[in-house]
């Protein structure tokens, strides 16, 4: 099976220090792939390569096989590959349905348009966030909800979310649970950054666990528990 997107030998270094170094990584179609470890791990730094946000100081990124220089992370999407930040991007002073169309010139100009497409759209998600609402009114776990309808929004063929619940309540958490079950049957493949270990292991096919910017080990989750994951971080 080809990986959709791989990080081959990745190293990146910050004035001559790496926060990543010599890591391969692999998602798979359809795999929904938690990357752990203790914060300064390296996770972030790696998945930021993948979705163009740095660029590796050395090795390569392939998609479906073929090498990549993803330098902005507009390239990324256009290549499929979008991310979900724990800190968010939206734009305050717009309102939900405009953060979501903003991308879409036939859309962002028609107000009430987008405002019945933003209303159909999130109600297809589960996700109950009104979108006549300015970003800056909204809570953080429902700015997290918007955060995460804009990535499928995108129909991306990745998607890698950076501490998606840690400010979901627990009835945003069990919609987003729901919504990565639709998007893998889907086919869309999924990287899971997370402290949440027990989050990991309920949702993930394979873990990757990361220490000091270095890969630890990579197996499919049913070979980890709680203890196993501990001991490697």
């Amino acid at each position: 099976m080809t990986p959709v997107i791989e990080l081959l030998k990745g190293t990146k270094e910050y004035r001559g220090i790496p926060a990543v170094k010599d890591v391969t990584f692999t998602l798979n179609p359809g795999e929904v792939h938690a990357l752990l470890g203790e914060n300064g791990a390296g996770k972030s730094t790696l998945t930021k390569m993948l979705a163009g946000v740095v660029e590796p100081t050395y090795g390569e990124v392939r998609i479906d096989g073929k090498k990549v220089e993803l330098k902005t992370p507009s390239e990324a999407l256009r290549s499929g590959i979008a991310m979900v930040y724990q800190e968010t991007s939206l734009i305050p002073s717009l309102t939900v349905a405009q953060n979501l169309y903003l991308t879409d010139d036939k859309q962002i100009h028609r107000l009430r348009g987008i405002y019945i497409a933003g209303q159909q759209f999130l109600q297809s998600l589960n996700f109950h966030v009104d979108p006549t609402a300015m970003v800056s009114s909204l809570g953080a776990g429902q700015k997290q909800m918007v955060e995460i309808a804009r990535a499928v929004h995108h129909k991306a063929r990745v998607i890698i979310f950076d501490e998606p619940t840690s400010t979901l309540t627990p009835e945003e958490k069990y919609q987003f649970f729901s919504l990565i079950d639709r998007l893998q049957k889907q086919g869309v493949s999924i990287i899971f950054i997370s402290h949440a270990l027990e989050e990991a292991l309920q949702i993930s096919d394979r873990i990757t666990i990361m220490r000091d910017g270095e890969h630890v080990i990579t197996d499919k989750t049913s070979n980890f528990d709680r203890d196993k994951i501990i001991s490697a971080m």
